[in-house]
Order: structure tokens, then sequence, then C-alpha cells
């Protein structure tokens, strides 16, 4: 059991945001899958699969599915979908995992948990995975642009099902490239220290370059020539090109 993951999503975050539970969350998926079908192969890896959500979703198109995660709150929610589908507990970034898959995708909040050295000890795990033609789907915030357009403010305050919660960002650590914050609810009844990964299209593409993946696909688009606003969340689509 990854202690940490559990607790960061039994206090500041809410593990059912990622459960089919949420009609937000299956929503989200319908739609990414129905914009994505194209990079979306016959055989799917969902690393971070939380509650399984995209697995519910891919299923009845007669896609393969293994969804993968340390979590055993959402893999507890997602034993519950259909019984078609398969899931395992496991670090991503270390365990070895069965099979070869033409899609591997990386979703939701997953990202957010792991720094360049994670990612790049999770690609080089998950090689065995994959073979030449498979696509990787990634989605995640881009905190340098959030961070150049102030969009990101030392203070947030989400609202959860417990209430709200404040998030203080306290140490930005450009050295392991993550962002230190603190968590406290309305009720101060605990405190959760807990940090977020920096990332940016170019941090994350040369990346996956280094591993032999071309990107295919990036959305939001660029902004416009002239255009001021830069887009804060991406969807990226990769295709592995080389072997190392």
């Amino acid at each position: 059991m990854n202690r940490a993951l559990v607790r960061i999503y039994r206090t500041g975050e809410d593990y059912r945001r990622y459960t089919w539970d949420n009609p937000d969350r299956r929503s989200a998926l319908t739609a990414f899958v129905k914009r994505y079908h194209r990079f979306i192969g016959d055989r799917v890896l969902d690393l971070g699969c939380g509650g399984g959500v995209l697995g519910a979703v891919v299923g009845p198109t007669g896609r393969r599915y293994l969804g993968v995660d340390a979590n055993p709150d959402m893999l507890a929610a997602a034993s519950q979908l259909d019984a078609g589908l398969r899931f395992l507990e496991a670090d991503i970034t270390r365990d070895p995992i069965p099979g070869r898959f033409d899609t591997v995708t990386l979703l939701g909040n997953s990202l957010a948990h792991f720094t360049v050295s994670d990612m790049d000890r999770l690609l080089r795990a998950r090689r065995a995975n994959v073979r030449l033609g498979s696509t990787f789907v990634v989605d995640y915030l881009d905190l340098v642009a959030m961070f150049w357009q102030n969009t990101w403010r030392r203070v947030r305050v989400t609202t959860e099902v417990r209430g709200k919660i404040t998030h203080r960002a306290r140490l930005v650590d450009l050295e392991r490239g993550t962002m230190d914050l603190r968590a406290t609810p309305s009720t101060r009844s605990w405190t959760l220290d807990w940090s977020h990964a920096i990332w940016a299209p170019f941090i994350l593409e040369m990346l996956m370059r280094h591993h032999g993946w071309l990107l295919l696909h990036r959305s939001p688009p660029r902004p416009k020539r002239g255009a001021t606003k830069i887009p804060e969340a991406h969807v990226e689509v990769y295709r592995l090109e080389a072997t190392r």
C-alpha cells in the first residue's frame, strides 16, 4: 500500500472524484475517448487508473483493458465495475506489469505525483509493456505556464465532501522539480504536507524523446500569434519510434 497516496486522497483530495460515481469524470472520459479514439489501440494499459472509469468507457468498444494503481481505495471502487475489466495494485514506476499494449495512458491527476526522475524510471520500467508503434497518452497541468500567467495562486481553496480545504504553497524546489504545499481543512483537524510535480510541454517532450517517443499531437493547440494566454492543461499523444 502506498500510504502517502492513500492519505492524500482521503484528506487533501477526494478519491471519489476519480470513480464512476462522479458524473463529471464519466462525462470527461467519454468525451476524451470520442476525441482521441484514433490514438487508442485494441489493448490499453491505464497507468494510475484511479477508479477505472476509462476502462468502463473503452470496455464496451471491444478493447482489452488493464488498469494499474497504487491506491487500494481507488481499486476497491474500480472492482465494482464490469467484471470483464482487469485491475492490478502496483507501483507503476517500478513493479512488473504483465502483457504488451498498443496504448498506454497516464490521465487524471497522475503526473502531478511524478517528478522527472520518477517519470524517467516509469518509462524505463514500462518499455517491457510496449512495442514500436505503441502510443502513450498523457494529460497534465502546465505549472510553468500557470506561474507565468499568475493563475496558480500561493493559496488555493477547494471544496471537497469534507468541506473547504486550503492548499498553501510553501516552497518551489527547482532541483527536485516540485512545489511543496500544505493542505488544511476549515475544521483544522489535520494538516497534510504534499508535493505537486512541476511540468511543462518542453520538459515532458524532451524526456519522452529521450526514450524514443515522438510527439504526435498536443491539445489544446499552441496559442495564435500575438495571443498572451498560454494554455494551462494539455493532452499529449506520443508514438514509440525507437528503442534505446
